[in-house]
């Protein structure tokens, strides 16, 4: 799934495979590519 999210002067963008679960280098990566913070990406879950 491609998703991506407006930054203020920017636009980013990151492919998200539709798994049930996701390799913890998977997300990193994906957290990485939409420029999340893992620490802040936990606060959430």
């Amino acid at each position: 799934m491609r998703m991506s999210k407006a930054t203020p002067g920017d636009k980013v963008g990151a492919v998200v495979p539709l798994h049930d679960e996701l390799k913890i280098g998977t997300l990193r990566g994906v957290l990485k590519l939409a420029k999340i913070d893992p620490d802040d990406f936990a606060r959430y879950l």
